[in-house]
């Protein structure tokens, strides 16, 4: 039987594979695997705030052994194939929104046990397009992706930052000369707003509106004489809640055209020259979110 002679190819091929390489797979401690194993090749996303789930041992709440894996699945084989995704949860953009959720929503369903009926995530938004899960970020308890611009030069707070990066039309109104104190940190929008729960319209106007009444209490009541557009239509039926260029964030610039609007038949004595169009209803009609002596709101 002859011997199968190496050709000068065969010799060449095989000095490039000896030389190449091998791919590095991360290894842990016999069977152990850790976050340490997966920071040898991801050491940028060592660091952050789930970390806790390894030193105060919260990683089991989500079935796992260490904190990586409570995140992202079982890494088995992710790592048998050298860093292959396998089974892995990557948080890619293109990943499902309500997948990567519901990852989250392993251990914070407790404090937002509603989230999958808010607005948010309802427009298709995932957990991490609004906050980090790695990155340890100042200022900013609930790990929120912040704009830094909006932070310094416009007076925003952490929370209210990440809420103008989408919501760009609204902060706008902040702008007006008569608005809600956000720049000056007096609020924010999480103030009137919480982004983690459904939005029913009486949360700003409406029966028991509550998210004004929470600061204006005064206007709340209860009346024995209440203001009909108050119980039915809530506080913006008048109030632009954001800014406006009005007096009193009214939604008309002249007081008497905002009540015209609604009580377009008056009493003939209303008329001119009695009263003009300069008059304005609440000269008279001073208690117009609600009276305990007078029906017509007269004190």
């Amino acid at each position: 039987m002859k011997a199968i002679q190496a050709t000068p190819l065969l010799l060449v091929v095989g000095a490039l594979l000896l030389a190449a390489p091998a791919l590095a797979t991360p290894q842990g401690d016999g069977d152990t695997v850790s976050a340490a194993v997966c920071a040898d090749c991801h050491e940028v996303h060592a660091l952050g705030p789930h970390n806790a789930l390894d030193t105060e041992g919260l990683a089991a709440r989500a079935g796992a052994d260490f904190s990586c894996a409570a995140c992202h699945g079982d890494p088995t084989q992710h790592l048998e194939e050298g860093g292959g995704e396998g089974t892995m949860l990557a948080f890619r953009d293109d990943d499902p929104a309500n997948v990567k959720s519901q990852a989250c929503m392993t251990c914070h369903a407790d404090a937002n046990p509603r989230f999958h009926a808010s607005p948010h995530f309802k427009a298709g938004l995932a957990c991490t397009d609004c906050h980090s899960s790695h990155q340890a970020l100042a200022g900013s308890r609930s790990q929120l992706k912040i704009s830094e611009r909006s932070v310094e030069l416009i007076g925003l707070s952490a929370s209210s930052s990440a809420c103008v990066q989408c919501h760009k039309g609204v902060a706008s109104q902040f702008e007006f000369n008569e608005r809600h104190r956000l720049q000056e940190g007096i609020m924010e929008c999480a103030s009137c707003h919480n982004p983690h729960d459904p939005a029913p319209r009486w949360q700003l106007g409406g029966f028991k509106q509550q998210a004004c009444l929470d600061c204006h209490t005064d206007k709340g009541g209860p009346f024995i004489y209440e203001h009909g557009s108050v119980r039915v239509e809530g506080c913006v039926a008048c109030h632009t809640p954001h800014g406006s260029p009005n007096r009193h964030m009214l939604t008309f610039q002249n007081q008497a055209e905002l009540c015209y609007s609604c009580h377009n038949v008056v009493p003939g004595f209303h008329a001119p020259p009695r009263f003009t169009q300069g008059s304005q209803c609440t000269n008279c009609h001073s208690s117009i979110h609600g009276s305990n002596f007078s029906p017509v709101f007269l004190k």
